[in-house]
């Protein structure tokens, strides 16, 4: 696997090839990029909601006959509803409904305990919204709510214990819950609930639905066969309690399901036609002890990646499935999960080499090897042939050497701080959820890393061959919890159903309250005779395709051209796309001229002022002067400036005017506008157009 780092220069160096900075200043990815790549954040939606403990935008589902995403807000227990914006380069999002269930249950089903609203999942095919909610008592059933697209109810039926994930099959026709059913008042004199997954049948009449419960029952007296298998279950406990639905895969003909066992360390396959247990199959350990799947198992404050006398429970969270050749393929994300009940809990605190790991406390557990030393999870995400359930891929190290590559200040933090290499000696980056794409011909897979933050971008054309592409991650590691934090729910919009016509990726962050959506590729692949191997043309490139920036004719832009202030306010209220009905209060600034509606629109919105009455639009624009209106427009967007890279005094701050610094020195820590290869801001100097492109893609595209 061929990746590197790609450093984004400063303007008149080379644009990186890879589209998207993480950490320092940097890019990870394969070594070139293909256009159609090419990664934006073209929106945010900030819930104002943060929770340390996880647990606030959770789960994210796009509905593409309105191009709006809903999104299961864990903290305030409603769905909050947010439409998508159309061709801007970044948008910061506001929602526009907030559906508050627990008030509508009260007026449908008043007898019923409100607990929380877990999962959430659209079909288009039959215009429904469903939604799976768990009751106040661990130990009542929950429910999985059908709503229309305005959150109007339509039915209820009442699911298993704790429905905690909830999808539709491919084909519409039916809603599956996964019932998780965990023991959390632990399992002294306290109930264990049973573990399922319901199948509603969605007929002509959709309010006469109601869901088939199927248990594990069947499985208790296998139990002595599971376990020699390698299925990992608690001593003395029948897998009808034991096994915890936690993920739900369907394959594309809608007849088969599988479900991640999580604690289990197991996957179950469900005929969906005849509501049976096709089998349960382990999934095995990861050897630690070999070179393709070392880790950093040491809490020492330093980045080693190495072989450790050491087996990974693979333990998957998220699943998802796609087809190569008519055969069925699933994608998991090896995350790893522990049991903290009410006094119970199954790890086990321990010294190794000198430092302090958790491991899996096998001591209550049948299905492991007495002697052996396990931990949670895999640090990966694997690949498995459906039918056998035959392991044919896992990326092994990669997530880990990735990581310490492209963070190596914040390797192995933790998703409510920004430690160094703090979740070493436990599970390390907790892969959690994993979703699969189609870009041009090829397919991806997108798995969101739960604890540094971020997501990696394989190319799974290949199941038995993937390739990695890039590593992304808007994490704002100044403070502990800023930026987004913590990717527990993904979503994939294909270009054909995406507002904008490119392929999206829509992240819901559950510890920082933020979904953030990523596009790939451009609509237009814009380009001039005059810029070809140009250091600006990406970015350049890119501006022209939204129509921000455009050339000064339709074949050639003049990149080394000189920008004027009128030209400069002209393209940035382009990319915020203008409504003012003001005029511009300036002498020089004419009704006719055709900047007129731009400069008002600055003036209106406080990015540009005068002392003397004048605009002076067709003077060249200062880096001074850019900055400044930079900084002010990037408020009227309410787009964060992150403090990603430490505060570098120019060599000729005394030159730098005082009412500019602020801004001038925001700009640079975010990576947005920086010096020339001596350390000098030169403040008065004029700014050439492809200058100028350099600092808005960065603005626009690359920056947090």
């Amino acid at each position: 696997m061929k990746y590197k780092k790609l450093a984004a220069m400063a303007a008149g160096c080379s644009i990186a090839l890879a589209s998207f900075l993480v950490g320092e200043n940097q890019s990870y990815a394969v070594e070139k990029i293909p256009s159609e790549l090419t990664l934006n954040v073209s929106s945010r939606y900030d819930s104002g909601v943060k929770n340390e403990d996880g647990g606030a935008t959770e789960i994210v589902a796009y509905n593409a006959d309105n191009h709006k995403y809903y999104v299961i807000n864990g903290t305030t227990k409603q769905i909050e509803v947010v439409p998508l914006q159309k061709n801007t380069p970044f948008t910061t999002l506001k929602a526009e409904k907030f559906i508050n269930l627990e008030k509508a249950l009260k007026e449908v089903k008043p007898n019923f305990s409100y607990g929380d609203v877990t999962s959430i999942s659209i079909s288009t095919e039959s215009d429904i919204i469903a939604a799976a909610v768990q009751a106040a008592d661990y130990n009542d059933n929950g429910l999985a709510v059908l709503l229309d697209y305005s959150g109007t109810i339509l039915h209820v039926v009442e699911a298993g214990k704790q429905p905690d994930m909830i999808t539709f099959t491919p084909d519409g026709k039916k809603i599956l819950v996964a019932n998780e059913g965990e023991p959390r008042e632990g399992y002294e004199m306290a109930t264990d609930p049973e573990g399922s997954v319901s199948i509603i049948e969605l007929s002509t009449d959709m309010t006469k639905a109601t869901a088939k419960n199927i248990t594990f029952k069947a499985m208790d007296a296998q139990r002595e066969d599971l376990v020699a298998k390698g299925i990992i279950l608690k001593k003395k406990t029948n897998p009808s309690v034991d096994f915890e639905p936690e993920y739900i895969a369907v394959n594309r003909m809608s007849d088969k399901a599988y479900i991640t066992l999580q604690e289990a360390n197991a996957i179950a396959t469900l005929d969906l036609t005849m509501g049976e247990w096709i089998n349960i199959q382990p999934l095995g350990f990861k050897d630690h002890s070999k070179e393709k799947n070392a880790l950093d198992f040491m809490k020492d404050n330093k980045i080693n990646i190495t072989t450790e006398n050491l087996f990974g429970i693979y333990m998957p969270d998220g699943i998802a499935s796609y087809e190569v050749n008519g055969k069925t393929y699933l994608v998991t994300a090896n995350e790893g999960d522990s049991r903290d009940w009410n006094g119970y809990i199954n790890e086990k605190e321990t010294e190794l080499k000198g430092n302090d790991v958790v491991l899996f406390d096998s001591s209550d557990y049948d299905g492991l090897q007495q002697g052996k030393l396990y931990s949670f999870g895999a640090r990966s995400f694997s690949i498995y042939e459906a039918d056998t359930m035959t392991q044919i891929y896992d990326s092994g190290s990669d997530f880990e050497k990735v990581i310490a590559d492209s963070l190596p200040e914040y390797f192995n933090a933790s998703n409510n701080n920004t430690k160094l290499d703090n979740r070493s000696g436990k599970k390390g980056p907790e892969p959690e959820d994993v979703k699969i794409g189609q870009i041009g011909d090829r397919t991806y897979a997108f798995i969101g890393i739960e604890r540094v933050g971020g997501i990696m971008m394989y190319d799974i054309t290949k199941p038995d061959a993937p390739e990695f592409v890039q590593y992304f991650n808007e994490r704002d590691f100044s403070e502990n919890i800023k930026g987004d934090v913590s990717p527990e729910g993904l979503t994939f919009i294909p270009a054909s159903t995406s507002i904008t016509g490119l392929p999206t990726l829509l992240a819901a962050h559950e510890v920082s309250g933020t979904v953030t959506a990523f596009t790939f590729g451009n609509s237009n692949n814009s380009t001039f005779s005059d810029i070809q191997g140009h250091w600006a043309q990406t970015a350049i490139e890119y501006l022209a395709s939204t129509q921000i920036f455009n050339g000064i004719t339709k074949n050639q832009f003049y990149p080394n051209a000189q920008l004027t202030r009128a030209q400069f306010i002209t393209v940035l209220s382009r990319a915020q796309g203008i409504s003012t009905t003001t005029k511009a209060p300036f002498s020089d600034v004419k009704p006719d001229d055709y900047f007129a509606e731009a400069v008002a629109w600055a003036h209106e919105h406080k990015l540009v002022d005068s002392t003397d009455g004048k605009f002076r639009p067709h003077e060249p624009i200062s880096r001074e002067e850019a900055a400044v209106i930079l900084y002010n427009f990037t408020k009227l967007i309410e787009k964060p400036l992150s403090k990603h890279q430490p505060k570098l005094l120019f060599k000729d701050d005394a030159a730098i005017s005082a009412h500019t610094k602020e801004a001038i020195y925001s700009l640079q820590q975010a990576g947005i506008l920086t010096g020339d290869k001596q350390q000098l801001f030169e403040p008065q100097s004029t700014l050439s157009r492809a200058t100028i492109a350099s600092i808005l893609y960065r603005l626009f595209v690359q920056s947090y």
